[in-house]
């Protein structure tokens, strides 16, 4: 009996970590493996990452890894999946450059890994009829993929802006629709980019100083808009963060934007080049912490924002961003800048489909099935009803769950188990080694602060050699640490003096001293810093 697993791995009920498994009886594709960034980085936490054990585990069922596009959320993860399987990847020539110079970075041999294709494309694999079609969205090379299965015609929108006119003459309905859902609450109209664009020429024409401009850096046709607005206003451009200078080498390398040499200026020039004449385009669209607006709203880099300049955020705000953002913009207005953003300006147009353009998709496709992605449970819930709304026949709408395995065969789609899921942590080199107990060590560190006990015991005799020596951080003024810390060091002195203590454990010496402390703290200060005792023999 025929069937296909539909199995999302990521990128369901949040946004972010963008992963699904196609699984039929002759094998299994993946499409999209994306990462998060955490919203709240008060663990030191650089990325979250599904976990990919299952594919891991089943590595020989998979026959290959298909790309939508080359964003953080659809790629980003591919490294980490990689070192421990090594699938062959599709996508385009944009987005697996992206993917080889990240592979590079980890020292990830790239030989027969990347496989570009483009528009109109097939392949076959796993015993599915895969068809590569170009959609426009926020970047370059972004695809949907139209897929004959043994249950019949799947189609993966990826992320999308205007709905394909190759969906209008498909010869039969879709079976199954996998959409994204990111802007199914909101019903309104999105503006064309040579709207966005001649807005920002508008404020580039008034600014007697420099033009800064941040927005994402794999928005190549954002990017090359801005260029040409710079050179018709008689302007250089600085392209500034490594993100951004990567993407505009390997568009540049592809022969897909032109920015002519003679129009850029390097970074290092912008001090003593006349401010009229310079427009910087940066990265820093969310407010990121070192991130090249963030440094200039702080002070921290080596070109100042002042009185004259204009500086514009070219970029959607990312929920979770909001704090981090509006303090950059709060900064800039504080040094005399001008500031334009989504909201006051007309500096932005969503790369994502519009309710309209999720209506005519569904018009064209007719689905049976339709399962929404790429959204939080709102969003996906708000693509159900649009759906439920739309078609004459309504369709079978589910609210799919990260590790759920959805079969699809005669009999219809019906939850039929789960597969190992759920997120790992990247800090630096590590990733998923860190345990709940590291990252609430870290939390807690972060709201009170650290006090470390020290002593040293003897091995045979069991008396104290050395302390108890008693010092923090963070977790008070210094004018009243000493004081405290002389507290808590007599409060353990009294307690290891207990004869009958020093004899047990060192596990339960210690426990015992950070109660006493705790509780000491608790009731001097009315808060309990994380607290580590150090017991050492000789």
């Amino acid at each position: 009996m025929s069937f296909v697993d539909i199995i999302p791995l990521g990128g369901v009920r949040e946004f972010g970590l963008n992963c699904l498994a196609l699984q039929t009886g002759a094998g299994a594709i993946l499409i999209d493996a994306g990462l998060m960034f955490p919203r709240y980085n008060i663990t030191g936490i650089d990325q979250i990452i599904p976990d990919f054990g299952y594919v891991v585990a089943n590595q020989a069922k998979f026959k290959g890894v298909l790309l939508t596009h080359g964003h953080e959320d659809h790629l980003g993860a591919l490294p980490h999946l990689l070192k421990q399987a090594r699938l062959p990847v599709y996508g385009h020539a944009f987005a697996l450059e992206i993917l080889r110079r990240k592979l590079w970075e980890q020292e990830i041999d790239t030989r027969g890994l990347l496989h570009p294709i483009e528009h109109g494309a097939r392949l076959e694999l796993a015993g599915l009829g895969i068809e590569a079609i170009e959609v426009e969205h926020s970047t370059l090379g972004c695809f949907t993929y139209r897929i004959e299965s043994p249950q019949g015609l799947i189609v993966h929108s990826g992320d999308f802006r205007k709905t394909p006119v190759a969906y209008a003459a498909f010869s039969e309905p879709a079976r199954v629709f996998i959409c994204e859902s990111t802007n199914a609450e909101n019903a309104f109209e999105a503006r064309p980019e040579s709207e966005v664009i001649a807005s920002i020429e508008a404020i580039v024409k008034q600014t007697t100083g420099t033009v800064l401009v941040s927005t994402f850096s794999s928005h190549m046709a954002r990017i090359q808009g801005l260029y040409e607005v710079a050179v018709r206003n008689g302007r250089r451009v600085a392209i500034i963060g490594r993100s951004l200078n990567q993407a505009v080498d390997i568009a540049s390398d592809l022969g897909l934007i032109k920015l002519e040499p003679e129009h850029l200026l390097n970074p290092e020039q912008l001090n003593v080049t006349e401010r009229s004449k310079v427009m910087i385009v940066c990265t820093g669209t969310q407010g990121e912490m070192y991130s090249v607006l963030a440094l200039i709203a702080r002070g921290w880099h080596n070109f100042k924002a002042r009185e004259g300049d204009s500086v514009i955020i070219s970029a959607r705000i990312i929920p979770g961003n909001e704090f981090a953002i509006s303090r950059c913009i709060d900064q800039l207005i504080d040094v005399g800048a001008e500031v334009y953003y989504p909201g006051v300006a007309e500096v932005h147009t969503s790369g994502h489909a519009t309710q309209a353009e999720v209506v005519k998709a569904l018009e064209w496709l007719r689905p049976a099935i339709v399962l929404p992605v790429h959204g939080e449970l709102r969003h996906m819930k708000a693509l159900k009803n649009l759906a439920l709304e739309t078609l004459a026949q309504p369709p079978q709408c589910e609210l799919m769950r990260a590790g759920q395995v959805w079969r699809l065969d005669e009999k219809g789609l019906n939850l039929s188990g789960e597969v190992s899921h759920g997120k790992c942590f990247v800090d630096g080199h590590l990733t998923g080694d860190l345990k709940d107990e590291v990252l609430k060590d870290r939390r807690h560190i972060s709201e009170g602060g650290m006090v470390v006990a020290f002593v040293v015991i003897d091995t045979h005799t069991r008396e104290i050699v050395l302390g108890p020596d008693v010092f923090s951080t963070g977790v008070v003024p210094g004018e009243i640490e000493q004081s405290l810390m002389e507290e808590l060091g007599q409060a353990a002195t009294q307690l290891l003096n207990q004869a009958q203590l020093r004899e047990s454990e060192n596990a339960v010496i210690g426990e015992r001293l950070k109660e006493t402390m705790s509780r000491l703290l608790k009731a001097r200060i009315g808060k309990k810093p994380l607290v580590k005792p150090i017991i050492m023999e000789i």
